[in-house]
């Protein structure tokens, strides 16, 4: 009878005696569509046959001249060590069982007579080749899922639940600067002391109790750099993706205390000063002297679009204006385009002529415009 699709297992049996080969042949093919059988009746001619086919097990007799089973073994391992090899013993022979584990058997069933035995055969044969074409399947699929880790730009570990270090390709090691041998197979607290302390390990927790992807950012003291991390929920662990942004954390740094310095010129210019995003006109910055002008507080200004300032009839008027002052980068507007005046409402209702000199503003992550506003009645 057949056990599945496809071409049939093709097995070695190798026994001096030629009569148990011609047997197990005609058993095992007659009885299983899915086995065919070649024979060998000795290690040498077992070893000739393993390299003219393609052979997916090896059944062998322990007790044979010249070599025995079990060094018949050793030879195939070296050049095949995940051929799947079945060693026939005698009844109660455990030392012989135990060598054979030792020199790496796949699996070993006593010697008999009688069909029962080839039935049994059969099933050990489909067993082994199942199990051995399982795990190669299996390792090829991880040598694909590394490759893929080794080309992404990103550093990456794979934790178990036990939190050990169970992979990590090659951009981890450089930015951890640690090799895969003093990492692998350890606890995480053990080879980076501390880590049960940091906001990484909480996240990391976090991630575990509920399943849910968490990203950190955080200085890590052991390589004095900047690490952002993207933690991964696993069915076996933890997958871990970060990356050094060092440098991007300098840049923000860098501008927070630029920015901090600009606000601090703008609010102690005596002239008013708004700083408005330029992509949606939203006012983000006032000064003193606009609060004074305005009769409004700068809180109250942050968030307003920029025609919030002047009377409501004109909006339409005044966006236009803002959206010249964008393109060009910087003016003077103190008229319409119909020659009408420039007006700013206060929050009591007044209309104050103005004149606004404007001004483009690039950042490395925004851009904003700058606008000097004068009341041009005081200045006359």
């Amino acid at each position: 009878m057949a056990s599945g699709s496809g071409p049939p297992l093709e097995v070695l049996v190798v026994d001096d005696n030629p009569r148990f080969g011609e047997l197990a042949e005609m058993f095992l093919e007659d009885e299983f569509e899915d086995i065919a059988v070649e024979t060998a009746t000795s290690a040498g001619e077992g070893e000739r046959l393993l390299n003219e086919h393609d052979i997916d097990c090896v059944v062998s007799d322990y007790q044979m001249p010249e070599r025995d089973g079990i060094e018949f073994l050793q030879a195939v391992r070296e050049e095949s060590p995940d051929l799947p090899f079945i060693l026939m013993t005698g009844n109660g022979d455990e030392t012989v069982a135990s060598r054979a584990i030792t020199a790496g058997v796949t699996d070993y069933i006593p010697k008999e007579a009688g069909s029962e035995h080839y039935d049994l055969l059969a099933h050990r044969i489909r067993n082994v080749v199942e199990r051995q074409q399982a795990e190669a399947a299996k390792k090829a699929r991880n040598r694909r899922i590394r490759r893929v880790y080794e080309r992404i730009n990103d550093g990456f570990v794979a934790l178990d639940t036990e939190w050990r270090l169970t992979y990590m390709n090659s951009h981890a090691t450089e930015l951890l600067g640690r090799e895969r041998e003093q990492l692998l197979g350890k606890e995480l607290s053990e080879v980076f002391p501390g880590v049960r302390e940091t906001e990484f390990y909480d996240a990391a927790t976090d991630v575990v109790a509920e399943q849910e992807v968490i990203a950190v950012e955080e200085q890590v003291d052991l390589i004095d750099a900047w690490i952002e991390a993207r933690i991964f929920p696993d069915v076996d662990g933890l997958s871990i993706y970060f990356r050094e942004i060092t440098g991007r954390k300098e840049r923000e740094r860098s501008l927070e205390r630029s920015r901090k310095r600009y606000r601090a010129l703008v609010d102690a210019a005596p002239a008013a000063i708004l700083v408005t995003d330029a992509e949606s006109g939203d006012i983000v910055e006032a000064n003193r002297a606009a609060e004074e002008l305005l009769g409004r507080s700068a809180d109250d200004l942050t968030g307003e679009n920029h025609s919030a300032i002047h009377p409501a009839e004109d909006k339409k008027l005044y966006d236009s204006l803002f959206r010249e002052r964008v393109d060009s980068g910087s003016g003077l507007v103190n008229r319409h385009a119909d020659g009408s005046q420039i007006y700013v409402e206060t929050a009591a209702g007044d209309r104050i002529p103005v004149e606004i000199t404007s001004q483009v503003i690039e950042l490395e992550d925004e851009r904003l415009i700058q606008s000097v506003i004068r009341d041009v009645v005081k200045r006359s």
